[in-house]
């Protein structure tokens, strides 16, 4: 059994849980399979299936290898990103999408204990930065009345329910309605987001160690992009929170 699942499993219900779980019967965030209790949501096969980030993984960007020592990949030997590190939870496989775009797309916010426990539970989240301030990838205005919420902020507030006081909405603004990225290859996505968001108040982020927080890093370049905007902003060090990442192979 999945180490996590034995962790939640193990731990009692409240009450008041137990009751929610009778009047809202809870199910899988994946394949959507009733579940016996709501701690965590998903059932023991699709936990299985399952990839979370541990080592040896790339030091730089947190992609996931397959075996040997934690090592700078490919990729970041190459390139200079804009924040300092950053970090994923799980790979973004068929399993964790469905769960993610649950959220996203379907406002499932149920599913936001169960992100936070796994985030809990993640070690190399630990080698973020402790953070001045914490700062969700923002939708344009337009997108976040589309959708009635952003689901970067949702996972900041889950992610760090201790320090809700340090979590600035409003620090970052995306003042251009890009166009989803999905599809894009590498440097049309660069073209795409380039000069997209904008610090209102730069005194909000100077000199601030930041942890950035998205759903999903797919090749990096959204977040890398915010991150050029803090920097340029005064801002001391980024580094970068996802639920998931894309990885290949996996």
């Amino acid at each position: 059994m999945n180490s996590i699942f034995s962790k939640i499993a193990g731990t009692g219900r409240s009450s008041l849980q137990a009751l929610a779980d009778l009047c809202f019967p809870p199910s899988c965030l994946s394949c959507g399979a009733a579940l016996p209790q709501s701690a965590i949501l998903f059932c023991e096969r699709c936990l299985g299936k399952i990839k979370f980030i541990n080592e040896p993984y790339c030091p730089c960007c947190g992609i996931l290898f397959a075996a040997g020592e934690n090592h700078l990949c490919t990729l970041c030997l190459k390139k200079k990103w804009h924040f300092t590190r950053a970090r994923a939870v799980m790979v973004y496989n068929a399993t964790a999408a469905k769960a993610i775009l649950g959220l996203k797309f379907g406002g499932r916010k149920a599913a936001l204990a169960t992100f936070r426990t796994f985030k809990e539970q993640c070690r190399p989240c630990a080698d973020l930065v402790t953070p001045d301030c914490i700062i969700p990838v923002p939708l344009h205005s337009r997108r976040l009345r589309q959708r009635g919420f952003n689901q970067s902020l949702l996972l900041a507030l889950a992610f760090y329910p201790a320090e809700k006081k340090m979590i600035r909405k409003t620090a970052l603004k995306r003042r251009r309605d890009t166009i989803p990225q999905t599809g894009l290859d590498g440097a049309s996505r660069r073209r795409n987001l380039r000069d997209a968001f904008q610090v209102p108040s730069p005194r909000e982020v100077c000199g601030k160690n930041i942890v950035l927080v998205d759903d999903v890093f797919t090749t990096g370049t959204t977040v890398n992009e915010c991150a050029r905007t803090l920097r340029q902003a005064g801002a001391a060090r980024v580094d970068v929170l996802t639920l998931a990442r894309v990885a290949k192979n996996w």
